[in-house]
């Protein structure tokens, strides 16, 4: 059960076993990886056309990445067009993102698949961007969160596979246990700043 907010980044909820201390984004970005992986298997992402067009300024190595894989873009649900020079146009874009996102993600992926080449394997490529997408989708911290969005994030990380991790291996949950409470108050705050001090 939710109780509420620390600082706007974690839900601090409480069952019977002792309270959780659950990052919000990470949280997050791990059930839309999950939900991205899934989808992908069966086909694309649903995507969103875009009424005004957004342009992106790029390096010439971020337009060469996107250009050469298109086809992989297009099963997110990115579209795009030259645009002279560097840039490109962007046509369509993820339904799961904002507009505010688009042009931070697009960006992210470009960089990806810079780093990634030409020589990897399509599924290892895939998964790669899957967790790009799903961070920047991801509520962020410092975002103010009704009790029902806690508890939908907490519900949808219960059917999530490997719910303890993020796609990037940063802790999602940090349990205090009833015993660990009423034994050693020091080894909570120790618990603490190990498991949240890369956050």
């Amino acid at each position: 059960v939710p109780l509420g907010q620390f600082r706007d980044t974690y839900i601090i909820a409480v069952d019977a076993d002792g309270i959780l201390i659950i990052d919000q984004h990470v949280a997050h970005e791990r059930v839309l990886y999950e939900d991205i992986s899934a989808r992908l298997m069966g086909g694309t992402l649903p995507q969103q056309p875009l009424l005004t067009p957004l342009v992106l300024d790029l390096t010439a190595a971020q337009c060469e990445a996107l250009e050469s894989h298109r086809a992989i873009l297009e099963t997110l649900g990115v579209e795009f067009e030259e645009f002279g020079g560097h840039s490109v146009r962007l046509t369509a874009m993820p339904a799961m993102l904002g507009i505010n996102d688009v042009a931070a993600t697009v960006l992210a992926l470009a960089d990806d698949l810079e780093g990634l080449g030409r020589g990897g394997r399509i599924e290892d490529t895939l998964k790669h961007m899957a967790a790009t997408m799903a961070c920047h989708a991801a509520v962020k911290a410092n975002m103010k969160l009704p009790l029902e969005k806690m508890q939908f994030l907490m519900d949808e990380l219960r059917r999530t596979a490997y719910s303890s991790v993020c796609p990037h291996g940063r802790p999602v949950v940090l349990r205090l246990t009833r015993r660990a409470i009423e034994n050693d108050h020091h080894s909570i705050a120790a618990a603490v700043e190990k498991n949240f001090q890369r956050i």
